[in-house]
C-alpha cells in the first residue's frame, strides 16, 4: 500500500507540471505603447532597450536544457560525459543491494554521431545466507546516431558485460551482448519523448539459466520551474519463463554549475508486478551526478 501511494503521489506532481508548463506557454504577451518625445531624430534609438544578454549559466531554450538534463537517460544523446550513480535495491527474499557505478562516455566522429562508453560498479550485497562487496561486471557500450534532424534522432547501440566481478553473489554468472535501438522525439519546446528497445542474450554461461530478454524503455520529459521531470516505463519480457517484468521509475534533474556542465538527479523506482518485484526490486531510489567536460557543439 506504501509503495502504490508513492506511485500515486509521482504521478500526481508530474500531471501537475504538465498542466502549468501548457498555462506558462498559452499566455498572452503584454503589449505596451510608449508616447513619442522631442528629444530629435536620434530619440527612439537612445531610448530603445538594450537587449538582455543571456546569461552564461544558463541554455539557450528549454529544448537544449531538457536534452543536457536528460543525459545518460536519452541512448542517443551522444555528448561526452562523465556518469557518477548511485542507487539502493530492496529485493525480494530480504536481499538488499548497494551499487556506485561510474560511466565514462566519449563522443566523436561527424557532428559528434558516434561514442563509446564503459561502465565499472562497485557492489556491496546482502542477503540471508551471505554478504559480498567488491567489483562487479564491466559494461562496454559502442553506439552510432543514424539519424539526426532538429525534432528526432534515431541510432543503434551495442553492448558487451564481461564477467569481472570479484564474488560470484554479485555477478559473474554469464558474459552477455545487448543490441539495441533507440530514438528521441521533441513533442515541443517543454516535452520530450525518448525510447529504446534492446534485447540481451547471454553467449557464455558459468552457472544458472542463459538470459534471453526483450527490453522495452519509454520515458516523458518535461521543463517544470527550472528542472527536468520525467517518468519512465521499464520493463523486460522473459523468453524462458514467458514472464513480463514491469517498473516504473519518476524523479527530477537540474543543471548547476559554469555553463551548467553538472547535471544533479534523483528518481526512485517501483515495481508495478510480481514478476518486476521477483526479478528486479521492490523499490529501487538511486542519485546521478553528471559532468560534461567540454561544451555542447
Amino acid at each position: 500500500m506504501l509503495r502504490i501511494s508513492l506511485i500515486l503521489g509521482c504521478l500526481f506532481l508530474i500531471t501537475s507540471g504538465f498542466q502549468n508548463a501548457n498555462a506558462q506557454d498559452n499566455q498572452s504577451p503584454t503589449w505596451t505603447t510608449q508616447l513619442p518625445t522631442d528629444r530629435g531624430p536620434d530619440a527612439s534609438a537612445s531610448q530603445a532597450p538594450a537587449p538582455t544578454p543571456t546569461a552564461p549559466d544558463q541554455p539557450a531554450d528549454d529544448t537544449a536544457a531538457i536534452q543536457q538534463e536528460v543525459g545518460d537517460r536519452d541512448a542517443t544523446y551522444l555528448r561526452t560525459r562523465v556518469v557518477f550513480r548511485y542507487d539502493y535495491k530492496d529485493q525480494t527474499g530480504d536481499t538488499t543491494t548497494n551499487r556506485f557505478r561510474l560511466r565514462v562516455l566519449y563522443a566523436f566522429g561527424p557532428k559528434q554521431r558516434l561514442a563509446m562508453s564503459v561502465l565499472v560498479p562497485v557492489i556491496q550485497k546482502n542477503t540471508p545466507t551471505g554478504s559480498a562487496a567488491g567489483s562487479g561486471d564491466t559494461e562496454v557500450v559502442g553506439g552510432a546516431n543514424l539519424f539526426v534532424a532538429e525534432r528526432f534522432r534515431t541510432g543503434v547501440s551495442f553492448q558487451v558485460t564481461f564477467q569481472t566481478s570479484s564474488d560470484t553473489l554479485i555477478g559473474g554468472a554469464t558474459t552477455t551482448i545487448k543490441p539495441a535501438w533507440g530514438f528521441t522525439a521533441v513533442l515541443s519546446r517543454r516535452f520530450q519523448l525518448t525510447g529504446a528497445f534492446y534485447y540481451k542474450q547471454s553467449i557464455h554461461t558459468v552457472r544458472g539459466t542463459p538470459v534471453k530478454q526483450f527490453e522495452p524503455d519509454i520515458t516523458l520529459n518535461t521543463r517544470v520551474l527550472k528542472a527536468t521531470w520525467f517518468i519512465e516505463w521499464d520493463s523486460f519480457y522473459d523468453v524462458a519463463p514467458g514472464q513480463l517484468a514491469q517498473t516504473l521509475r519518476t524523479g527530477l534533474s537540474r543543471g548547476f554549475g559554469s555553463e551548467r556542465r553538472w547535471v544533479a538527479s534523483a528518481d526512485c523506482g517501483f515495481a508495478l508486478n510480481g514478476y518486476g518485484g521477483q526479478t528486479q526490486y521492490h523499490l529501487n531510489p538511486r542519485l546521478d551526478v553528471t559532468w560534461y567536460p567540454f561544451k555542447n557543439r
